[in-house]
């Protein structure tokens, strides 16, 4: 049986690949914040992704596995700035400890194991086109997903040929119950395939570079062709 590690679980994209993967027989463990109790397709291990010993205490179960197939960065933290001018420090290193310290321990402590799976293991990081083109309005985000961007080159390099290693940057898939109808408007007149498109997407990218076995390093956009907008 495959094994796929996938961190944040719990909701959202991170629940739909959990669910799509393990559905194809893949035995799923999955990284959260905070455990779901209807989610029985999977192995849930709770992290607090500020901490980094429970981060290690977590690689700690990990590694018990004979090898690992797939590692998906998922987790995320999405805030726009405003909502912290009074704690900025902190809020930041959240973004940090999500988006670019859990990764980075995932990758360094489990490359061992993804190294062992027969054909060549893979990493995926979930990043985002505005990891490229910013939103100023997200700007700590923005510049953590861009360290996660630039993480995944890194590995590709560090790791390769044995494990691939690479990115997808997806655009507007599925709103946040916070979006106004306005804000939702724009998004859609700034994408060229306008449909607010749902997580299967993301799920075929990632079937794509689980079987093409000559890609690593690439930063696959799936964003109906948002980042060029109209």
């Amino acid at each position: 049986m495959k094994t796929a590690v996938i961190t944040g679980t719990s909701r959202r994209l991170g629940a739909y690949l959990a669910e799509k993967l393990s559905a194809e027989g893949y035995q799923v463990f999955g990284l959260t914040r905070q455990i779901n109790p209807q989610q029985q397709y999977l192995t849930q291990i709770a992290v607090d992704y500020q901490s980094a010993d429970s981060v290690m205490s977590a690689i700690r179960q990990l590694q018990q596995q004979s090898s690992i197939d797939l590692l998906i960065h998922n987790a995320s933290l999405f805030e726009k700035d405003e909502l912290h001018t009074e704690d900025t420090v902190s809020f930041y290193q959240a973004l940090f400890a999500v988006h670019m310290q859990l990764p980075a321990l995932l990758n360094q402590h489990l490359a061992p194991h993804i190294a062992k799976t027969q054909g060549g293991g893979l990493i995926v990081h979930i990043t985002d086109i505005y990891s490229e083109n910013p939103n100023p309005a997200f700007s700590l985000y923005c510049s953590t997903k861009a360290g996660l961007e630039n993480l995944m080159k890194s590995a590709a390099k560090a790791y390769a040929p044995q494990i691939r290693v690479n990115s997808i940057q997806p655009g507007p898939i599925m709103f946040l119950p916070e979006h106004s109808s306005s804000e939702k408007q724009q998004v859609m007149q700034q994408t060229l395939i306008a449909q607010e498109a749902g997580f299967e997407p993301i799920y075929q990218g990632v079937r794509f570079l689980i079987d093409n076995k000559f890609v690593t390093g690439l930063s696959l956009k799936i964003d109906g062709g948002r980042s060029l907008g109209k």
